[in-house]
């Protein structure tokens, strides 16, 4: 029985998770969390090795900026003395510049301060977002792996694949605090719902003034092609935090049979 019961609660923490966006919220920031200590001790042992190589670096510079020339040396002595150290100037320049870019992502990293749960708690977040275009998800929210690069990349938000000229509509109700061209994305609007933000961009035609109040359902513009890009951030941190909007987005309406 206790077994069962167990497996009882972990299933409902699980579908809550799965239902509620401050679970999953949270479960964002954890991961972020662990993210970023596995960064610091990643730079601080780049920083400590860079060290490390910097000393024995710089005692072979000294010694090269400080040997003497002999007394009799010839113009060619003296040339090949003098682009010697040139270059061991040029080496501790540019292991100082490559220290001080590490040693910059290091404070900053250590600077970095993520949501805390008493700022979760005080969030309104989304219960449902209006799905803001017909269309399918051909890109999801989260990590992914670039086919050319093979590197690992992250998606902040979805893409719906879309009929060219598709009408776009606004998730939530809120106030337009940007409209316009936005880089690598069309045009765009940027609605300020509450504690969140919602992005909709990949836009054309767009003609709504900053400052508008739009509702949920009101149109914003037309796909600018076969992709409309969503994107909502909670107001937590520096710019926002990106959370999956997927799991909001309100069911697709299925034409009734025929009867």
């Amino acid at each position: 029985m206790r077994r069962a019961s167990l497996a009882l609660i972990l299933v409902a923490a699980a579908a809550r998770a799965e239902t509620d966006p401050r679970a999953r919220l949270a479960e964002q920031i954890a991961a972020e969390k662990a993210e970023l200590e596995q960064t610091i001790q990643t730079v601080d042992g780049k920083l400590a090795d860079a060290d490390k190589t910097r000393v024995h670096r710089l005692r072979a510079a000294i010694h090269i900026l400080h040997a003497p020339l002999p007394p009799d040396a010839g113009i060619d002595e003296r040339f090949a003395a003098a682009r010697r150290r040139a270059a061991a100037r040029l080496v501790l320049a540019r292991d100082a510049s490559e220290r001080g870019l590490l040693a910059d992502e290091d404070r900053q990293l250590h600077a970095a301060v993520l949501p805390t749960t008493d700022q979760l708690a005080a969030l309104t977040l989304p219960d449902a977002l209006a799905r803001p275009v017909k269309g399918s998800i051909a890109r999801h929210f989260g990590t992914y792996e670039h086919d050319r690069a093979h590197v690992t990349l992250s998606r902040r938000g979805l893409d719906f694949e879309v009929e060219d000229h598709a009408p776009v509509i606004a998730p939530a109700a809120g106030i337009v605090r940007y409209a316009g061209p936005i880089r690598g994305l069309d045009d765009g609007v940027l609605v300020d719902c509450g504690d969140y933000y919602t992005l909709l961009s990949k836009l054309r035609d767009v003609a709504i003034p900053v400052g508008t109040h739009v509702q949920k359902g009101d149109r914003l513009g037309v796909a600018h092609a076969h992709r409309v890009y969503l994107e909502v951030r909670v107001k937590l941190g520096p710019g926002g935090l990106p959370i999956d909007p997927e799991p909001l987005l309100e069911p697709v309406d299925r034409p009734r049979a025929r009867r």
